[in-house]
């Protein structure tokens, strides 16, 4: 009986921490720290593929954001739209340096309009300014076959492996009629690369 009641006691603690394993999300997978500001969380460019590979969806997406960038407030909110549609994790990546006061700003502003966005910021390093943090990030976060400009507004798209699918510029839509809409551009090189929902129909 003594057996028993331990192997009992063992399947029970087994499956506690498989369930709790299991329900944890990817930002507690990953072991994310805290930034300076609440509600906002640093990461590197390691932590994001992490996210990624840690995500229930298929793809997970990142768009670069800040208060102070005109293309990145008129293209918000097609990022968030994508969520309707399309079976993806978003986050916004923010750019500025943590406890600057243009990072509680941009959280703000982002949460103002959608608030339950998930809000990162770029991890400073020690002896370099916003600048020269996010030229790194993206020097380490884009592949090859990607140009590496330091613009923002940025769409940076993982699949399940962690892999960057594609990092987006100013330039991927330097044809489109309107540069405050960037739904073409979305729609051309992005919406290809994402898993659709499949739509409930009503009977």
């Amino acid at each position: 009986m003594l057996f028993f009641g331990k192997a009992k006691l063992f399947i029970i603690v087994f499956l506690f921490c498989f369930i709790k394993a299991y329900s944890q999300t990817p930002i507690e997978k990953c072991k994310l720290s805290k930034s300076y500001y609440e509600n906002i969380y640093s990461v590197t460019s390691e932590d994001v593929k992490c996210l990624a590979e840690n995500s229930d969806q298929p793809n997970t997406l990142f768009f670069t954001f800040a208060s102070w960038c005109t293309p990145c407030i008129y293209h918000i909110p097609i990022f968030f739209v994508l969520k309707e549609f399309y079976n993806v994790d978003l986050y916004v990546l923010l750019v500025d340096k943590e406890n600057h006061h243009f990072t509680m700003k941009s959280r703000d502003m982002v949460l103002e309009a959608y608030p339950d966005a998930k809000i990162l910021v770029i991890k400073d390093v020690e002896g370099r300014g916003r600048s020269k943090k996010y030229k790194d990030f993206l020097t380490k976060i884009t592949p090859a076959q990607f140009k590496n400009i330091d613009d923002m507004s940025k769409f940076i798209v993982l699949n399940k492996k962690g892999e960057v699918q594609l990092v987006t510029s100013h330039l991927d839509s330097q044809n489109d009629p309107d540069w405050k809409d960037d739904k073409p551009m979305v729609k051309r090189i992005i919406l290809p690369l994402l898993q659709k929902k499949e739509m409930q129909t009503k009977e």
